[in-house]
């Protein structure tokens, strides 16, 4: 059963009042987090190491995220940030070819961020051989963290967001770029 939003205001009282930047609070998700604000600050925190100010190429980040959107079937997740992925840089096509895995469309490097995030939804882990390959291409720093916590932490809110229902923001489109849910 779903839980109500903060509204506006009261979102942005309270994430004034946890320190959360204004422009995060306004967010559905953060209208929801926002009445636990410990929960609410720890959202902000992995947005900000995630989305706004993490080492890892945002294309990459994105294909990630929009993964395990698609794995868990969670509309938020992938609606939230089929424009964010536009912005880093993915095309229509490549974002749906995240979903089917093309590899006719999606390159080496996309595809190993979709193998990290399939393993580790799958086996709560990254295989010794994925491991190799990522810390070839990324290195041993943040980047490579940040992509192989992206699967947890986004299946952890997505939870959260299907649990209690928590509704798309108005101005965005179900499942862009062309309304097709997973099965």
């Amino acid at each position: 059963m779903p839980l109500p939003l903060l509204s506006p205001d009261e979102a942005r009282a309270a994430g004034l009042a946890a320190g959360i930047p204004e422009r995060v609070t306004q967010a559905n998700i953060m209208r929801f987090g926002l009445r636990h604000p410990k929960i609410a600050d720890v959202l902000a925190a992995m947005i900000d190491v995630a989305v706004l100010d993490g080492a890892l190429d945002a294309r990459l980040r994105e294909i990630a995220i929009l993964r395990v959107g698609w794995r868990i079937g969670s509309v938020y997740e992938w609606s939230n940030h089929v424009g964010v992925a536009r912005a880093a840089g993915l095309s229509d096509t490549e974002i749906v070819a995240v979903r089917t895995v093309d590899s006719a469309v999606l390159s080496d490097a996309d595809l190993l961020a979709v193998r990290v995030v399939d393993e580790v939804l799958d086996t709560t882990r990254v295989s010794e051989s994925t491991l190799a390959e990522a810390r070839t291409l990324l290195g041993d720093g943040d980047e490579l963290l940040e992509l192989v916590m992206i699967p947890g932490f986004y299946r952890a809110i997505g939870s959260m967001l299907l649990t209690f229902s928590v509704p798309l923001e108005n101005h965005l489109d179900p499942w862009a770029p062309d309304g097709r849910a997973p099965a």
